[in-house]
């Protein structure tokens, strides 16, 4: 197989160079079957029968392709990852509701035994002072 039925780099060149959106549907379809044909033939093409630019643009392409799919691949693994760690965050930390709910839950307990306390601490109180003063009146009258 000789270079001549392979897709020339220039014209590859400038297929990377024209962005999609300039180019038609009927363009890119036939772009991108050229491309795959074009990267077969250069897998089974021997290496002493290309032309020294035709060999370093299938290593070119080859390395690019190898770095692209490497790239997609952390890609993907990070967008996984922080998926994974958007949901364990979702799932742990509760709606402003149900954190009102329980700030109001812990308020109403801590009014509570702040009550009780007080009503302890009177009744504690109160006892004392009646202690105080019947001792007080009982010794006085003998």
């Amino acid at each position: 197989m000789s270079d001549n039925l392979r897709k020339g780099l220039g014209d590859q060149a400038q297929e990377k160079l024209t962005p999609d959106s300039q180019k038609s549907t009927t363009e890119q379809g036939t772009e991108k079957l050229t491309s795959l044909g074009d990267k077969a033939a250069g897998a089974v093409q021997p290496g002493d029968s290309k032309s020294t630019t035709q060999e370093l643009g299938d290593k070119s392409r080859s390395g690019f392709d190898s770095t692209q799919d490497t790239a997609k691949a952390y890609t993907n693994q990070a967008s996984d990852k922080a998926s994974e760690l958007t949901s364990k965050a979702s799932d742990s930390v509760p709606s402003a509701g149900q954190a009102q709910d329980t700030g109001k839950t812990y308020l109403d307990q801590a009014t509570k035994v702040a009550s009780d306390a007080a009503q302890y601490v009177s009744n504690t109180v109160a006892d004392a002072a009646n202690k105080i003063s019947e001792s007080g009146s009982g010794s006085g009258s003998k």
